[in-house]
């Protein structure tokens, strides 16, 4: 009998990283981050893989690794073909900041979902840093989940319109995570 592939759903698992390893990333993320041109929707800097290659080299290969164990959590819990990581980086969201809900593949148009910028992206992985803040939660609103961050907390799910998120105000403190996105396209890879 040939095996189902099962619903896809949102996997969730602690305890992902230490805390110690946590910390070493928060680090990583103030003392460098400035040093980086990209920036997420707030203006906040993204401290993306290859600006900490730039300045740390050996911290960026820890970080890439990281990217490999949330790749295999993908692929085993939920079943995937084989991932290829296509873009990894550390984020920070200061009281005000928010995400609102979106797809990481995909935009609402007229009614109808259309590829966004990044089509390429077919799994999204979240690793919380931190839980000394308050809001920032992730929420699933077509899902009614709601995932409180904690430190070394991971997150997976496909990228796709199914998995609408959104993160509401962080109202004090700051909400720091290492978000990574997979695609089944090897020539989408990020070049390590």
């Amino acid at each position: 009998m040939a095996r189902k592939k099962p619903l896809s759903r949102i996997l969730v698992s602690e305890n992902t990283l230490s805390l110690t390893e946590c910390t070493f990333l928060i680090d990583l993320y103030d003392r460098y981050s400035e040093l980086s041109p990209t920036r997420d929707c707030s203006g906040r800097p993204l401290l993306h893989y290859y600006s900490l290659r730039d300045v740390d080299s050996d911290s960026a290969s820890w970080v890439y690794g990281v990217s490999l164990q949330c790749k295999e959590k993908i692929e085993v819990d939920l079943r995937t073909p084989q991932l290829f990581v296509e873009t990894v980086f550390l984020a920070c969201l200061l009281p005000g900041d928010s995400h609102i809900p979106h797809a990481d593949n995909q935009r609402r148009e007229h009614g109808r979902w259309l590829p966004n910028h990044t089509p390429q992206r077919d799994y999204t992985a979240l690793v919380y840093l931190n839980d000394n803040f308050t809001g920032g939660e992730l929420v699933f609103p077509d899902r009614d989940v709601v995932i409180i961050p904690k430190p070394g907390l991971f997150v997976g799910f496909p990228s796709n319109h199914k998995f609408v998120h959104a993160v509401p105000n962080v109202l004090s403190g700051k909400r720091y995570s290492l978000p990574v996105w997979f695609t089944m396209n090897s020539a989408k890879a990020m070049q390590v």
